[in-house]
């Protein structure tokens, strides 16, 4: 006889090494500079915070509307955020544990535990420096699956639901720690869908001038990233469908570049070892379930005078992996030039052997900046032309940002990624699920943000593409969003959102998402706000019973201590 586990044996596990970064950072900090009593928390913003809650989804298992099932949800969300800047450590550390309690489905309360951390403390006299992120989120665990709003347009990119409403600049005092998603675009929706991601990663590393003649970095990092299990609608364990997923990457880099004393030549030497080991035997993995990649590159610049450049550039490509047989291995070198025709623009093309390239800048300003790339190279991982760019304008009253990227990852390198670069807020992996498989990605992002007096107004779009190697599991999703906030009264502000992402998880699937939200946030105090909102959410999908509508109304009340 099979006995149902309860909701105390059900709920994510809070795992401590997400954790432990930030307790490492604030530990070794502390032995890096001793204090007196009085200055022991000189620099410290320590600010522990409550809120409660209540929701209403007509929806509440975001089935078709014949199957539709509502709920009143009670949450209660502890949390804790930590900042720490000068000195020997930089932290910051955001931690709150949703406390979930379902009327009509009982058997369904639990506990999600969601952490952000990153810092970076000195350890030796400017040379040796330390690195530690962690991460805890709730993720979906396939795309062809229902999925709650919260993960749509997520991946590392300007979605609608993390980047427009992750943060409410509603120019309330206060109003950036007191109002976040949590309650907005929470995970509440009983998918069958849905696991704990647990993230963390440590990176030491020594950096070193030579006497003026040249800089050194070298850099260790370990990342690890764990799933817990997930559960089926009826909230029973499904054995084996996350934890093959479970990896460590073990990553050495090391950067020779050089110093002042070189003013018309200039060189680098770049040297990356990465290796990937899966811990699990999922179905989909080859007997070989680790990854290994290594690199070496150099490039020579020699100034002829302001306008002119020669460059040289050489390298080897030396990869093996176990699910992306679109690798070639070798050597690869070129010759070409820069040109500088004023301090604005900058053209630059290199040909040689295996590589090709040509490259455009355009600096008009301190505000403005343009860069595009297009490579065609022979070795290496999916060879043959890769493009990318990059725009960002900043005016009196808004930022403009576009960006293009093509690069061959898989979910556990895209996640290790965004925490070693401190981009814990685009840390998802969105609603394209989970997968042990190598893939090419090419990611689109564009936004504009406008601000003016109590008016702000936010605009993204965003296109990516995931290309496996068996195309049957290739996956394309897009989407734009937009938000407009307005303090209408000194303590008091409404804002109204709108978004639609079009995902095709496979041939035989499409899901058109649209989700709408309107609410009204007022601050009491600078610690103390409630919030009220109205949030439409539909999906449009084929074949039609992955279909759904749902209705949310939401009701919070924040305090910070």
């Amino acid at each position: 006889m099979n006995r149902k586990p309860t909701w105390f044996q059900r709920r994510p596990a809070l795992s401590f090494w997400p954790v432990a970064p930030g307790l490492a950072l604030a530990a070794v900090s502390s032995l890096c500079g001793a204090q007196s009593a009085d200055g022991a928390l000189e620099g410290w913003r320590i600010t522990p915070r409550l809120s409660v809650g209540a929701t209403y989804s007509d929806n509440i298992r975001l089935a078709p509307s014949d199957q539709a099932e509502g709920d009143w949800v009670w949450q209660v969300d502890p949390g804790i955020s930590m900042r720490k800047q000068g000195g020997r450590l930089d932290l910051q550390l955001d931690y709150t544990a949703q406390g979930l309690l379902y009327t009509e489905n009982g058997d369904a309360n639990t506990i999600n535990h969601n952490l952000r951390a990153s810092g970076t403390t000195e350890l030796y006299q400017s040379h040796l420096f330390l690195d530690a992120y962690g991460l805890i989120e709730q993720v979906p665990v396939t795309s062809s699956g229902r999925v709650d709003a919260s993960a749509l347009g997520s991946s590392r990119g300007s979605g609608f639901a993390q980047s427009l409403f992750g943060n409410l600049n509603l120019g309330l005092p206060g109003a950036q720690d007191l109002f976040s998603s949590t309650g907005l675009f929470s995970d509440l929706a009983l998918t069958g869908n849905q696991t704990t991601s647990n993230s963390f990663g440590v990176s030491p590393y020594w950096r070193q001038n030579f006497a003026g003649w040249a800089e050194m970095l070298l850099r260790y990092r370990y990342d690890e990233v764990r799933y817990s299990e997930d559960e089926d609608e009826s909230g029973n364990l499904v054995a084996g469908t996350v934890e093959s997923l479970d990896s460590q990457t073990h990553t050495l880099e090391l950067n020779l570049t050089n110093s002042h004393r070189f003013s018309q030549l200039t060189w680098n030497l770049d040297y990356f070892y990465e290796r990937q080991e899966d811990e699990g035997e999922g179905e989909n993995l080859t007997d070989s379930n680790e990854d290994q990649r290594e690199r070496l590159a150099g490039q020579l610049n020699y100034r002829l005078n302001p306008q002119w450049a020669l460059r040289a550039e050489a390298g080897y490509e030396n990869n093996q992996l176990s699910t992306f047989e679109d690798n070639n291995n070798g050597a690869y070198w070129g010759l070409g030039a820069a040109w500088t025709p004023s301090r604005f623009i900058t053209l630059s093309g290199l040909y040689g052997s295996n590589v090709n390239e040509v490259a455009f800048q355009w600096n008009p300003s301190a505000r403005t900046n343009l860069r595009i790339r297009r490579r065609d190279q022979s070795v290496g991982e999916s060879p043959g032309v890769r493009w990318e760019g990059a725009f960002n304008h900043r005016s009196r009253y808004g930022v403009w940002s576009a960006s293009y990227t093509e690069e061959v990852t898989n979910t556990q390198r895209l996640v290790g990624d965004s925490l070693s670069e401190q981009n814990l807020i685009t840390a998802s992996s969105g609603s394209f699920g989970l997968s042990d498989q190598d893939f090419l990605r090419k990611r689109f992002d564009a936004g504009v943000t406008y601000q003016r007096g109590r008016n702000s107004l936010g605009l993204n779009a965003f296109h990516e593409s995931r290309e496996f190697q068996d195309a049957v599991n290739d996956e394309t999703t897009y989407g734009a969003g937009m938000l407009w906030t307005w303090r209408f009264a000194p303590r008091t502000a409404s804002f109204f959102g709108t978004g639609w992402e079009f995902d095709e998880p496979s041939d035989e699937q499409q899901n058109d998402y649209w989700v709408s939200i309107v609410g009204l946030a007022r601050v009491f105090s600078p610690d103390m706000g409630g919030l009220i909102s109205y949030r439409y959410y539909q999906n449009d999908a084929d074949p039609s019973d992955q279909g759904f509508r749902e209705n949310r109304l939401n009701v919070r009340f924040n305090v910070n201590f």
